[in-house]
C-alpha cells in the first residue's frame, strides 16, 4: 500500500513520538510518505524515522493564510497517489482537493464530530474517545494507543544521589489540557502546610507555550526551590532515565489516552493522575476477580486533593506488586506493533469497500 499521514507539525509530542513508532513498523512492505504541514521539524524527531520513509514539507507558517503551502500540499498528494491518507488531527481535510481515500484518528477528546464525514474511517485511542464519539451519535473504531515497551528502562541507573525523593512530569508546557498549573497549586499547598516529611524536587520534562506563564506562577506561589523545569529531553534520555523518578504525576485536564503514563508504567515508576477517562483505562485492570486500579488518582482540577494525594504517596511508599503487574499490563497490551498492525488492518478494510 501506499500510505500517507498527514499532520500539522513533527515536533516532539506524543502524538508524534508514535507516529514515528506507527511508521517504521508500517514501512515493512508498505511506501510511507509523510506531509508535514507547518514549518515545524524538530530534527531528532526526523531521525529516528526509518530512511525508507519520505517526507514533504508544505513549509506553511503557523496560523497563515498564504495558499501556497496548501498547493504544495495537493501536488504532493497527487505526486504520491496514496491508496490511503491518514488524517491526524482536527481541520486538516478542508486542506484537500480530490477524491482521496481518507481516514482518520481521533487523538484526544473534545475534539469536532462533524469532521467524520470527511472520512472513510475514524479511530479512536482509547475506549474513552470511543464512548465520547458514541454519544454525540458518531462511528469510531476503536485501535488503542501503543508504546515501545522493550525500548523504556526499569533498572534504576543512579541519576540521582541526594537523598531526595524525585517526582516528575513529562509532557507539552500547556496548562489548558496538561494541568501543569494545577500541579504547582497542590506543591505550594505541600510546601505552605508541611504536609510532607521527606524534601523533594519536581522536574517538569518538556517545553511548551506556557512555559513563561508556569515559570513566573513558581515564583509566585515562592516553590522555586522545588520545581526544575528541564526542557526538553531526547527520548532515548527519558526511556533510560524515567525509571530513576520516584513518582510520576499527570494533573491533565483531559487525555484520549495517555501515552506518558503507560511509559512510566513500563519504567516502574508510581503512577499519580486526575481522575479523567484517558489514564485511568490504561491504570485499570481486573486482577483477582475484581477491577483495580493500578496507580493513584486525585478529583481533577482539584490542587487540594492532589497534594494530599502526594502526600499519601510519600507516607506509604511504593506498591512493588502492583507496579509490576502493571508492567505487565502495558506490555501485553499497549504494544506499539500491535498499533501498528492494526491500523494496517483497518486500512485494508477500507480499500476493500471504497
Amino acid at each position: 500500500m501506499k500510505i500517507v499521514h498527514l499532520l500539522w507539525g513533527l515536533a516532539t509530542g506524543g502524538i508524534e513520538n508514535m507516529l514515528v513508532d506507527i511508521v517504521n513498523q508500517q514501512v515493512e512492505g508498505n511506501e510511507i510518505s509523510l506531509i508535514v504541514i507547518n514549518n515545524m521539524l524538530d530534527e531528532s524527531i526526523q531521525a529516528r524515522l526509518d530512511k525508507r520513509i519520505h517526507i514533504y514539507c508544505c513549509g506553511r507558517k503557523v496560523k497563515s493564510k498564504n495558499p501556497l503551502p496548501i498547493l504544495k500540499l495537493n501536488y504532493f498528494l497527487r505526486k504520491i497517489r496514496p491508496d490511503i491518507v491518514h488524517a491526524h488531527y482536527d481541520e486538516m481535510a478542508k486542506f484537500v482537493f480530490g477524491k482521496w481515500t481518507m481516514v482518520r484518528t481521533i487523538h484526544n477528546t473534545t475534539n469536532d464530530f462533524d469532521e467524520s464525514k470527511y472520512f472513510k474511517a475514524c479511530y479512536a485511542i482509547s475506549k474513552a474517545v470511543q464512548e465520547e464519539w458514541m454519544q454525540a451519535g458518531k462511528e469510531s473504531i476503536l485501535v488503542e494507543n501503543g508504546i515501545p515497551c522493550d525500548s523504556i528502562n526499569c533498572e534504576k541507573t543512579g541519576l540521582f544521589n541526594d537523598g531526595l525523593l524525585h517526582f516528575v512530569q513529562v509532557s507539552r508546557l500547556y496548562i489548558k489540557q496538561k494541568g501543569q498549573d494545577i500541579l504547582l497549586k497542590a506543591l505550594a499547598e505541600i510546601k505552605n502546610n508541611n504536609l510532607c516529611k521527606i524534601n523533594f524536587k519536581m522536574h517538569f520534562v518538556g517545553d511548551g507555550s506556557s512555559r513563561e506563564l508556569l515559570q513566573n506562577m513558581t515564583k509566585t506561589l515562592g516553590i522555586e526551590d522545588l520545581v526544575l523545569f528541564e526542557g526538553n529531553k531526547p527520548r532515548k534520555w527519558i526511556y533510560e532515565n524515567l525509571c530513576n523518578f520516584d513518582l510520576f504525576i499527570q494533573p491533565s485536564r483531559y487525555e484520549g489516552f495517555g501515552l506518558t503514563v503507560a511509559e512510566a508504567m513500563v519504567a516502574k515508576v508510581p503512577v499519580l493522575s486526575s481522575n479523567i477517562e484517558g489514564p485511568v483505562e490504561i491504570m485499570s485492570v481486573v486482577k483477582d476477580g475484581a477491577k483495580q486500579l493500578l496507580g493513584y488518582t486525585f478529583e481533577s482540577e482539584n490542587s487540594e486533593d492532589l497534594a494530599r494525594q502526594i502526600a499519601a504517596f510519600v507516607q506509604q511508599g511504593r506498591h512493588e506488586e502492583n507496579i509490576e503487574f502493571g508492567r505487565q499490563h502495558v506490555m501485553r497490551n499497549y504494544s506499539i506493533k500491535k498499533t501498528a498492525l492494526q491500523y494496517l488492518d483497518e486500512y485494508r478494510k477500507v480499500i476493500a469497500y471504497r
